[in-house]
Formats: structure tokens, sequence, C-alpha cells
């Protein structure tokens, strides 16, 4: 069996699924890994979907005479989060049940939403190597001393593939869906009613807040950390096909293990030191070219030539792996 490699969030401690499970060359040219870089974009304003502030704005509000309304504001906040620690959906199904409950859930649906959808941005992000040696640490200044010990103590689990797999979650499962099944023994309009609720609670559960950006606008990725960024422009190269992006980019760069294991084609020393990856554990983010200008305040580096040296070549040699994302 080859070198297996997993993308990994340490701040959030998830691991990215996606098409990304098993040997580098598996993967690497699967696909063109957009929803990697959705990880990392800026999202318009984040909000309530529009039906919804519609339906906070529309028609009459119904004074609520309840004696859970009798509580102070902090108290129905304090009943929200708790619904909100133990299940997402839970937080949807109280809020929708009357505007008053919405209006005041709002923000915690809102931070929702920002957990959900912006938690890769600026965090330390690294694609580590299962044949990374125990006693081989990760880069250097990546991890806490609070970390480092944490690692210490799960050595029962291997090296850090094997204590980051174990300990950390799919990013998928950030949202654990709702129950849509009907109860049984529900009269037809309790069904009815049932999936009234449903359809709202399913709206607000699987809003996305809209990127600012996408593969068809002239995109950096940002490494905050070292200051430097790749370009997507600099990719536009005849020698370079359309289906290979940023992602292929930024993968080349936070790749972390003891020794070369990628299963791909190559026979340059650059693509030898992929091991090693000079973002690996890095911060990041993907802004269009206007924003970057708006926030560059001097000091930065592109690098975005010698990525593209890395994926020419690896294009080049590795012609049938390419195919299949070519078709995609």
């Amino acid at each position: 069996m080859g070198q297996y490699w997993q993308i990994v969030n340490i701040d959030r401690r998830e691991w990215f699924q996606g098409r990304f499970d098993g040997e580098l060359g598996e993967w690497f040219f699967e696909d063109h890994h957009d929803d990697l870089l959705e990880m990392f974009r800026e999202k318009t304003e984040v909000a309530l979907p529009q039906k919804m502030k519609k339906r906070l704005i529309d028609g009459r509000r119904v004074t609520q005479r309840a004696k859970l309304f009798m509580l102070p504001f902090e108290v129905l906040d304090l009943v929200l989060e708790e619904l909100s620690s133990a299940r997402d959906h839970a937080l949807m199904y109280f809020a929708i049940t009357c505007k008053d409950l919405l209006d005041i859930a709002e923000y915690r649906i809102i931070e929702f939403y920002k957990k959900s959808f912006l938690a890769w941005r600026d965090c330390r992000v690294i694609c580590v190597g299962h044949y990374l040696d125990e006693d081989d640490e990760l880069p250097a200044g990546v991890l806490t001393e609070a970390e480092r010990a944490w690692i210490a103590s799960e050595r029962e689990w291997g090296n850090c593939y094997g204590i980051f797999m174990a300990h950390f979650t799919d990013q998928r499962q950030r949202k654990s869906y709702p129950p849509f099944s009907v109860p049984h023994g529900y009269t037809s309009v309790e069904q009815d009613s049932f999936q009234t609720d449903n359809n709202m609670v399913l709206e607000l559960y699987e809003h996305e807040p809209v990127s600012v950006s996408s593969r068809a606008d002239k995109e950096i990725l940002c490494n905050i950390s070292k200051r430097e960024y790749v370009r997507d422009l600099a990719l536009y190269d005849p020698e370079i096909p359309m289906c290979v992006t940023l992602a292929h980019a930024l993968i080349t760069l936070i790749c972390w293990s003891s020794v070369v294991g990628y299963r791909l084609q190559y026979n340059i020393q650059a693509v030898r030191d992929m091991k090693r990856g000079r973002w690996a554990g890095d911060r990041f983010r993907i802004v269009t070219e206007g924003a970057f200008s708006n926030f560059e305040d001097g000091g930065w580096t592109d690098i975005s030539e010698e990525v593209g040296v890395i994926l020419r070549h690896l294009v080049k040699e590795n012609p049938d792996r390419l195919k299949r994302a070519a078709q995609k």
C-alpha cells in the first residue's frame, strides 16, 4: 500500500473529505477541487434566507402570551444557546414557531452559518502523509505548546496522521441533518403541519452564503502566515489545462511527510521536495484581485511562477491521470 494523505484543519480539528482519500496521485487530478477552494473564499454578508427575512417583516405579528415570553431576553438566549449546542436543527425548529423567537434566534442562526461556511478561512491547514515518522514533528511554529503536549499524550495512535484521523472529524459532519420522516400516527392535518415546519427548517438549514468570487473570477490564494500568494491568472498557461486550479497549487505547497510517496510521475527536485511543503500548517484565504489590492500593504511575495513550474511538470508527466479531470 502506498502513502495515504489527508488534508486537515488543525484549528477546527477537522479533516477534509471531498474526493481526498488515499494516495495523492489517486485524487490529485481527479477533480477541480472547487469544494476545497470554497472553504477559503470570502462570503457575501451572512444573513437569513430572503424568504425568512420576508416572513419576519410581512404580515401581522401575533402577541405571544405564553409564559415563555415572560422570561428576560437573556434567559431566552440561554435556552437558544443550549438548543444550538445540542443540535443546530433543534435551534431552528424552536425558532420557526413564531416571529418573536425567529427574531431572537436570528443571530445564533447566523453564527451557525459562519461556523459551517467560513470555518477554514485563516485556519492552519496541512496535508499530512501517513508515512510521517512518529518522532518527525510538524513544521516549527505550527503547533502551540498545549497542542504539542496533547499529541505527545496520544502516541498510542502512532504519528500525527494517525492521531488526527482518530480525533478529528469529517468537516461534512459539521451539519447533522434533522429527521424529516413524519412520526407514525399523525393525522393528515398534523402531517401537513409537520411538513410545513420541516420545509422551513430545511430552508434555514440548507441556506449557504454566496461566495464573493468563483472560478470565473480572478482569484488570489493568500498565505496569511508568510505573506505569500499565488495568482490564478498565472495558471492560465497553454501547458496547464483549465481543470488545474488554485486547489492543486495549494496541495503542492501544504504536504508534510518524512518520505516521498505521491503515486505521481515526476523527475524534478521541486516535486520531490513537496513532501516538506513550504506552506504546510500555515493560514490561508482566497480573495479577488480587487480585494487583495485593498488589504495589501506591501511586503507580499508572489510565488506563482514557482508553483507553475511544479504544476506544468506534473501535467506533462501524468497525462493519463489528467484526462479524468479534464473530462469532468
